[in-house]
């Protein structure tokens, strides 16, 4: 008789936080042999399905084939840009996040952590920092957020997957235009405190291709679809 092994396997993308993503990330890309697939494969299980990689290698292989071919058709999923959702602390407070209300007024500050950030699974959730912030007011569709403050911070590990991955598709599309007309929204006190990389990347064609190619690469090895529909 086999041995009965229970799994919490996510319904929707949306149920998934982004640190199991960025987990399963990381082993994708450090994984390297002949097994490297099976192994992909079993910690699937373990790190989106609550299981120890002992069980995971312990289930029928129908089941576990099954289950991996369910979670990578989630992750796969394309989705519409979320400007708002919300999360709940460790305190039980429910807390509403919008995304940048108007993109044309990000700051250079904000700019230069996203571009920093937004190219590696790994710091992802610094860069959502960036593009969602707490609601302060709210009309209608009409929403104010608070001020960016470039914290170390782990609260976007916990961003569902799925609005994680309709802002960064999202970013990629505007992103050659938005690096484009950047210097037109610096004042002149800005441009003289720029560093010489920072000239280099506003200036040069090229560092905003290579943004944009790292970008890309980001999304198309995570199988994200780059088609702008929103």
């Amino acid at each position: 008789m086999s041995k009965q092994i229970k799994l919490k396997v996510p319904a929707t993308q949306a149920d998934i936080p982004l640190w199991k993503y960025q987990e399963y990330a990381k082993i994708v890309q450090d994984a390297e042999g002949d097994l490297a697939e099976d192994f992909i494969r079993a910690k699937i299980l373990e790190i989106f399905c609550g299981i120890t990689l002992k069980q995971a290698y312990e289930l029928p292989l129908k089941e576990l084939d099954s289950v991996v071919t369910h979670i990578l058709g989630l992750i796969a999923e394309k989705t519409q840009l979320q400007r708002r959702f919300t999360m709940t602390d460790p305190n039980g407070e429910t807390v509403e996040f919008g995304f940048l209300p108007n993109m044309d007024e990000m700051s250079l500050g904000e700019y230069i952590d996203l571009e920093k950030y937004i190219t590696k699974w790994e710091d992802m959730h610094k860069a959502m920092s960036v593009l969602y912030r707490p609601i302060l007011q709210s009309h209608k569709d009409k929403y104010n957020i608070i001020e960016y403050e470039a914290l170390e911070t782990d609260v976007m590990k916990d961003i569902p997957l799925d609005v994680c991955f309709s802002a960064v598709v999202f970013f990629y599309n505007l992103g050659i235009e938005l690096s484009s007309n950047m210097m037109d929204y610096l004042t002149e006190e800005q441009l003289n405190n720029l560093t010489e990389g920072q000239h280099s990347f506003l200036n040069d064609g090229g560092g905003i291709q290579q943004f944009t190619n790292s970008l890309r690469d980001v999304l198309q090895n995570s199988k994200i679809s780059l088609k702008k529909d929103y």
